[in-house]
């Protein structure tokens, strides 16, 4: 988030620093996860070894296709 206030100034002994924008309002608490940390860290590993996955073969594409462009220009001249 963005503090969009002017340059700080330094808080006084027994004053508060005041409300900044990135401050939670009071009282609030973030929602807490209901799926246990086990399937968690599964779902994480699921999705670390798929992106692993997809990531070698969007570059074996892209070299397969520049290759193709490659072959292309040079039959061509």
């Amino acid at each position: 988030m963005v503090y969009l206030g002017g340059p700080r100034r330094r808080a006084r002994a027994g004053r508060a620093s005041g409300i900044y924008l990135h401050d939670a309002p009071p009282g609030y608490h973030p929602p807490r996860s209901r799926v246990p940390l086990k399937q968690q860290q599964r779902k994480l590993r699921e999705d670390y070894v798929l992106m692993r996955v997809v990531t070698v073969i969007v570059v074996l594409l892209a070299a397969a296709f520049l290759v193709m462009m490659v072959m292309i220009i040079a039959t061509h001249l």
